[in-house]
């Protein structure tokens, strides 16, 4: 569903390992909506890289039973009443000051940027997309596999949360919150309503996607809250040649970046290498417990 959207977008698609694969912020990555895990091979791989133009390809491995630093966030299991009293306590406050209902993308586009754009006070090194911009890309989930969400308070929008419908699972696109009107709540009445909705009553899987390399706001700990977990698994990074090759000769001074301001390419070089470290440790982890490694060559 997600790919034949994806297809008649017009977005150009790769085929490997089995699935298909999509250029995000210069990586190739699955085209998928959910928790996917590919096998990918060596020759799959370089064929994948030069047809994309991508600067690296990354996918995940597993699930583990063993912890590692890279997973999934997924809520398979959401029932209030087994939730702790203090939980219970916010959510209602969320409720009795919020209230929560689908609107369209269209009314998105139209009211959503504001909330959108005060949602990147809470944000470091991430920047607001232009009005038209934002409307054009609200706009274009019209007619797709998407369903949106939007917590009020009163009649303002407080946030709001686009999911991506796929089968038996449903994936948080985008979530933003007025940082304005979180102390009324907001947060909890949007989520607990997305978990009541989609896992309580419609059986299905909501997944947070991967861990974020890029920003760390600390929701997917929030959502842990809800009964959402982490599902462990490795992380297989492929980079082309030349970035390799920049990733082995910049890793072992990555500690100097943190003397630096986070902004801009100090950034970007930081979230590369923070990957770096991360595909490093689930290597570690996968020899450690007997599993092959990837049949790709870091």
């Amino acid at each position: 569903m997600y790919v034949e959207w994806l297809r008649k977008t017009g977005e150009p698609l790769y085929g490997g390992g089995g699935i298909w694969w999509r250029r995000y912020r210069g990586a190739l990555i699955p085209a998928a909506a959910g928790p996917c895990f590919p096998v990918l091979g060596h020759d799959e791989a370089k064929r994948l890289l030069r047809e994309s133009g991508a600067s690296f390809l990354r996918y995940s491995a597993g699930p583990y039973e063993e912890e590692t630093q890279w997973w999934y966030v997924v809520c398979g299991e959401y029932d209030f009443n087994k939730l702790p009293g203090k939980m219970k306590g916010m959510i209602n406050r969320g409720l009795k000051q919020c209230s929560v209902r689908r609107i369209g993308a269209e009314w998105l586009a139209e009211h959503g940027y504001g909330c959108y754009g005060a949602a990147f006070g809470r944000y470091r090194n991430a920047r607001p997309l232009p009005e038209d911009a934002f409307r054009r890309e609200i706009l274009g989930t019209s007619g797709g596999p998407f369903e949106n969400w939007g917590v009020f308070v009163g009649g303002e929008l407080a946030g709001y949360c686009q999911c991506i419908m796929e089968d038996d699972t449903v994936s948080t696109s985008s979530i933003k919150l007025h940082p304005g009107f979180l102390k009324y709540y907001s947060s909890y009445a949007l989520i607990h309503a997305l978990c009541e909705q989609y896992v309580s009553a419609q059986r299905r899987r909501l997944s947070n996607f991967t861990r974020s390399i890029s920003h760390d706001t600390r929701f997917q700990e929030f959502l842990g809250k809800f009964g959402f977990r982490k599902l462990y698994c490795g992380l297989h990074v492929i980079y082309r040649p030349w970035l390799g090759l920049a990733v082995r000769m910049a890793y072992p001074a990555r500690g100097l970046l943190r003397r630096i301001p986070d902004v801009g390419i100090v950034h970007a070089a930081g979230a590369i290498l923070l990957q770096e470290q991360v595909r490093r440790s689930c290597l570690t982890i996968q020899t450690r417990i007997g599993l092959q490694p990837p049949h790709v060559a870091p």
